[in-house]
């Protein structure tokens, strides 16, 4: 049993008994008394207990339900652990472990971080590590975007309270597991939409491979594309066909930006910044000019604005994801039997200059 196990079942018997006894806890708890005899320490220190000869009493003082909920659970100072595993430790992914992490250091517990590298085989024994340094509870970014195909009972037979981030389990695995995504089509369509009410109706798309949320940027176009009423069959482009991506030359980029206009594009949504800002750099010496020629809409918005014109971004609510999900696995470990929420949050488009009315509109 876990050390924020044990503290939870201490001051749950604490409360309904006014009193625990180290003789009774040793028994209860299968520790010896010197575990014991700890954790009851640790109790005075955050003032939930006052010590007594052969146990401690409940501390007679008002406290709010949230504040008690964190001491019986262990999360004020000295308290337990929270593991979280990310596919990789770039800014998308930061983003989110900060959000998780200024939470949880809020509520007194720490994050311990895994990187499984996008490497789905891994991620079973990076989270046996998390839960052996002592995670009391998982926030996780499984490196499939929809765990499918066989059962996912890994993540299903975890011994601790679950939640995936930017991920979620599909039918009929989703009882009981918690999630907090962002609506990435939700975040494409905006983009559509923007670019239609621009007169554009043309309108390309490049990602940057098979990660999962590629492939519901990729999902969210093309449905966008359907509801807007506008043609489907302007090019997707993946990065893993252009030779030496993600490295970027002015050739690439004119061979790329003729493929698309051969195909009638006039905007191109790119996932993710970094590309967008490749392709805008090589602009005039691929004989085009941003807007003008071409409207692009980055998503990501990490350095959108930074570029020159700065780029018009889909701007995903990544601290906040973080955010949720640590305040979602809080409830968890304070109610294990808390109905499983499935969360999903809308990214915002940001309007800046890389984008304008199609010629011949404005």
């Amino acid at each position: 049993m876990l050390a924020a196990e044990r503290l939870s079942v201490i001051m749950q018997r604490a409360r309904r008994e006014g009193a625990v006894r180290v003789v009774d806890l040793v028994s209860q708890l299968g520790v010896s008394d010197v575990t014991v005899r700890r954790d009851l320490d640790m109790l005075v220190q955050q003032g939930r207990l006052t010590k007594v000869h052969g146990g401690a009493v409940l501390t007679e003082q008002h406290l709010d339900d949230a504040s008690e909920v964190a001491a019986a659970n262990g999360l004020a100072a000295g308290g337990y652990a929270v593991g979280m595993l990310v596919p990789k430790s770039s800014y998308y992914f930061t983003r989110m472990v900060e959000g998780a992490r200024a939470v949880l250091s809020g509520h007194g517990a720490r994050l311990v971080l895994a990187v499984s590298e996008y490497q789905s085989g891994r991620e079973p024994e990076l989270c046996d590590g998390l839960l052996r340094a002592g995670a009391a509870g998982l926030l996780l970014v499984p490196g499939t975007n929809e765990v499918s195909g066989t059962e996912p009972s890994w993540l299903t037979e975890l011994p601790v309270p679950v939640v995936l981030l930017e991920r979620r389990l599909p039918e009929p695995h989703t009882a009981g597991i918690c999630w907090v995504r962002t609506a990435h089509e939700a975040g494409t369509a905006l983009a559509v939409r923007h670019l239609k009410d621009l007169g554009h109706e043309r309108i390309a798309l490049f990602t940057r491979g098979d990660t999962p949320s590629a492939r519901r940027v990729g999902d969210g176009w093309l449905t966008a594309l359907n509801d807007a009423g506008l043609p489907t069959d302007t090019p997707i482009v993946k990065g893993s066909e252009i030779p030496g991506w993600p490295m970027w030359t002015p050739e690439q980029v004119a061979k790329f930006i003729k493929k698309i206009r051969k195909a009638g594009a006039t905007a191109l949504l790119c996932h993710n910044d970094e590309d967008a800002l490749a392709i805008v750099q090589y602009a005039s010496s691929a004989g085009f000019a941003v807007p003008d020629d071409l409207s692009i809409v980055a998503y990501d918005d990490e350095i959108a604005e930074l570029a020159s014109p700065a780029l018009t971004a889909v701007s995903p609510p990544k601290t906040h994801i973080g955010d949720l999900a640590a305040r979602t696995l809080l409830d968890l470990l304070a109610d294990p039997d808390m109905p499983a929420r499935h969360i999903e949050v809308e990214p915002r488009l940001v309007i800046r200059e890389s984008t304008a009315p199609l010629r011949g509109t404005r």
